[in-house]
């Protein structure tokens, strides 16, 4: 039997819902104009790979097809956005020591998919452990991990390449 959604909601843990609460908080602190420090610039995409990569493992393993799928989807994702040069208008402020990145809706909206992806993955695979092997399964939600999870980082290369230093050794 189907378990109804109201039974679905009410087995998720207390700390899902504090996760959601903190990727809406620090999404809509990137609807902002915001000055970070380089090292600042590190800490998301670093959370988000290792959450990716946390994801993968645990439903699928990082050693086979899906690990690597996961690893295809990071260097397209950061491929793209690095052609894209996403975002925009981003300036160095030599005085600070910071980049001045202009606000934008699509951090939230990478983060809400990467919780929604994670979501919907333990889910279906809570309902149906079956899926865990099913190939093109594991293969599609590596693979959608792996193109999130890398936009932050082609997101932080991208602001990071605004800095003069690392403007020239790009250059060169």
């Amino acid at each position: 039997m189907t378990p109804t959604p109201i039974q679905i909601l009410s087995h998720i843990p207390g700390f899902v819902w504090a996760i959601l609460v903190m990727i809406l908080y620090f999404g809509l602190k990137q609807t902002r104009d915001t000055a970070m420090r380089a090292k600042r610039l590190i800490v998301l995409p670093a959370l988000w790979l290792v959450f990716g990569a946390w994801g993968v493992e645990k439903s699928f393993g990082l050693d086979g097809l899906a690990g690597l799928a996961w690893l295809l989807g990071i260097v397209a994702s950061v491929l793209t956005l690095r052609a894209l040069r996403w975002p925009g208008n981003v300036r160095y402020d030599a005085g600070s020591r910071r980049f001045i990145v202009p606000g934008s809706w699509v951090p939230m909206a990478l983060m809400a998919g990467i919780f929604v992806l994670k979501f919907a993955s333990g889910m279906s695979l809570a309902l149906h452990p079956d899926y865990a092997r099913n190939l093109a399964y594991a293969i599609g939600f590596s693979a959608t991990f792996g193109l999130f999870s890398g936009a932050f980082l082609g997101r932080a290369l991208n602001i990071l390449s605004h800095r003069p230093q690392a403007s020239a050794a790009i250059a060169a």
